[in-house]
């Protein structure tokens, strides 16, 4: 406790074509250091080949695509957090508002190392280890 302010990611946020550039200035404008794909020139990647940038730069990742990426982050054993957001196909407002409450719940559980974090477009939130922890321990 004793914070001041709502918490922030270390990691810088990536946001995937899939979704609007306007999610990388929504959370450029809550603090996040954030960019999207198509500013790092990488229109029409493949998503495999993403995932040396994610991992090289430390990248939360946000998409919409979770089947594929949940494959590709499932041989991760470890990430900076992966935001999936299941907007069906909505606007891009509804993709905004939806990675807002994403923003939010980073900001009440900052770490998110290891995690998936997913938005529903009912406006649910869950998160969940992800890869899950084979063990099943958990605390």
């Amino acid at each position: 406790m004793g914070e001041i302010g709502p918490s922030r990611l270390n990691d810088p946020i990536l946001i995937d074509e899939c979704l609007s550039p306007d999610l990388a200035a929504l959370a450029q404008s809550r603090g996040y250091n954030s960019i999207h794909v198509l500013h790092r020139g990488r229109r029409g990647a493949k998503d495999p080949d993403l995932m040396p940038l994610i991992r090289a730069e430390s990248f939360v990742f946000v998409t919409a695509n979770g089947k594929d990426f949940l494959k590709l982050y499932a041989r991760e054993t470890l990430h900076p957090g992966l935001i999936i957001i299941v907007h069906g196909n909505g606007t891009a407002e509804r993709q905004i508002e939806l990675f807002a409450l994403a923003l939010d719940e980073i900001e009440r559980n900052s770490d998110i190392t290891n995690k998936l974090l997913e938005v529903f477009a009912d406006g649910s939130v869950v998160i969940r280890d992800y890869p899950e922890d084979p063990g099943g321990s958990h605390a």
